[in-house]
């Protein structure tokens, strides 16, 4: 299932605790209080007191591996995308993507009865994705749903007030490609933020954690669970960090 699937399940499951949510805030700082709580202050002020905490991180703060290419973040927003949110978005648009691994073979695939015209750009030859993506993408090219150019590169973007082309280098010719999206899927880069100055300790930019009881980390009171900790052993799984976050 998407993963927003999945969380509006996990929503539905909770929802008797009456959880409460902050949202679009980040927690920026951590305090020991004299009664042994926690301060947790996030970057917009907002102030939680608990006795115990619980980082379910992830891999960090995530940002994507932009293309080095001119006037880019003037295209932001207005044609260049790099995170797909809703499909439907692209509905009987010309949509160029760009990359080679699991994440452009699959929205490759996800888009390509959605758009009007798809392309797919890869500087490589060959594709970093699973062997059955790269079928499936195959496949879709030989039915003419989706456009695939390698090796190839994409090196100017054109519009007025919203991208309307791009020039692409493929073998030694440029090309002017219309398009209404330009996609690029060069994968993220996780950076673990505030939490690197919380006074835990930290090794290979994960926090380290005692896995023989309960997660807990350097500091009593504060635990940390799935991608964001580390242990002998660690496996980075969705499904470990439901079963570390139960023994937490």
């Amino acid at each position: 299932i998407f993963a927003g699937d999945l969380v509006d399940q996990l929503m539905l499951q909770i929802r008797p605790f009456q959880p409460g949510f902050t949202l679009g805030e980040t927690a920026q700082k951590i305090e020991k209080q004299t009664d042994g709580s926690f301060l947790v202050t996030t970057d917009k002020g907002t102030k939680h007191i608990a006795p115990i905490i619980a980082i379910a991180g992830g891999l960090g703060t995530f940002e994507p591996r932009k293309p080095n290419l001119p006037n880019l973040a003037k295209w932001e927003c207005k044609g260049v995308d790099y995170i797909i949110h809703d499909p439907e978005k692209y509905r009987n648009k010309k949509v160029l993507i760009a990359g080679g691994g699991d994440s452009a073979l699959d929205w490759t695939i996800v888009l390509a009865n959605v758009v009007k015209s798809l392309t797919l750009v890869h500087r490589r030859n060959e594709f970093r994705g699973s062997l059955d993506s790269v079928e499936k993408v195959q496949a879709l090219k030989n039915q003419n749903k989706v456009q695939i150019l390698t090796p190839a590169q994409v090196t100017a973007l054109e519009g007025h007030n919203h991208l309307s082309s791009l020039t692409v280098s493929h073998e030694g010719s440029v090309i002017s490609q219309p398009v209404d999206y330009f996609i690029p899927l060069f994968g993220l880069t996780p950076k673990l933020g505030p939490i690197a100055h919380w006074g835990l300790e930290i090794e290979k930019n994960a926090i380290k954690v005692d896995n023989s009881l309960d997660y807990q980390t350097n500091i009593p009171g504060i635990y940390a669970i799935g991608d964001v900790n580390t242990y002998p052993g660690k496996l980075k799984l969705i499904l470990c960090g439901f079963h570390e976050a139960t023994l937490m």
